[in-house]
């Protein structure tokens, strides 16, 4: 009995110590616009069950596991989740949500004043994104609009070039098929405001914008915008 009493004591205190080596503490600083600190953004460990909320400045400090799942909560903004590899420090740039109501909650949740979102909406929109963190102007396309297909001309031996000459990867945004007069599959290219072949050479770090038009929404492109129009603006016009 008092062997087994002490291999009983043994295994909870591996278990203890075990338990101490998956805690993982994770500090940052959740910010709107890429510059105005967010305040009561919730943060949440999926794994660990545990709940913070940033303060005034838009810090935080989570204990959660070092593969946890982390989750930002915000009225008036979009969700984000970060799938957490031993990170110690994370800073998180959340995305406005552009409708009046979400404009609302923002302020009414105390995220952030009424001044601070009026100005960086009207002054820091190119900033309401995260597309620095993707590898490819392809990359951003899809992040905006998920179905989007990136078809390369190059390598794909059925793809037929569409009907402008395409030359680099082209986007399929209709799965439906040909929509367009021109029996192209691919979807308008637009640059700056101009109609272009080959987007390969557009940093995701230059992007202002990025649209998606489809149906109605492209009908200003004519018969050009028929399988849906990429509408991108740099910082640079």
């Amino acid at each position: 009995m008092k062997h087994f009493i002490q291999r009983l004591t043994l295994l909870c205190l591996l278990v203890t110590i075990s338990g101490f080596a998956q805690t993982h503490t994770v500090s940052g600083k959740v910010v709107a616009f890429k510059r105005y600190a967010l305040n009561k953004v919730k943060i949440s460990a999926k794994k660990a069950n545990t709940v913070v909320y940033t303060d005034t400045e838009g810090n935080f400090t989570i204990t959660c596991n070092k593969k946890d799942h982390l989750v930002f909560n915000a009225a008036g903004f979009h969700n984000q989740k970060f799938k957490l590899k031993g990170e110690k420090e994370l800073d998180v740039n959340l995305i406005a949500v552009l409708e009046e109501s979400a404009y609302r909650d923002v302020v009414r949740f105390e995220h952030l004043s009424k001044e601070k979102l009026q100005y960086g909406l009207d002054n820091f929109l190119e900033d309401n994104n995260n597309f620095d963190q993707l590898a490819t102007i392809y990359d951003v396309i899809q992040f905006v609009y998920p179905q989007a297909k990136v078809v390369d001309l190059d390598t794909t031996d059925s793809a037929e070039p569409g009907a402008f000459g395409a030359t680099g990867p082209q986007i399929i945004l209709d799965s439906r098929g040909v929509n367009s007069i021109n029996s192209s599959l691919y979807a308008l290219l637009v640059v700056d405001g101009i109609v272009i072949n080959d987007i390969s050479g557009v940093h995701p770090i230059e992007v202002k914008t990025c649209k998606v038009l489809m149906g109605n929404e492209a009908g200003h492109w004519g018969m050009r915008g028929g399988n849906g129009v990429v509408e991108i603006t740099t910082k640079y016009q």
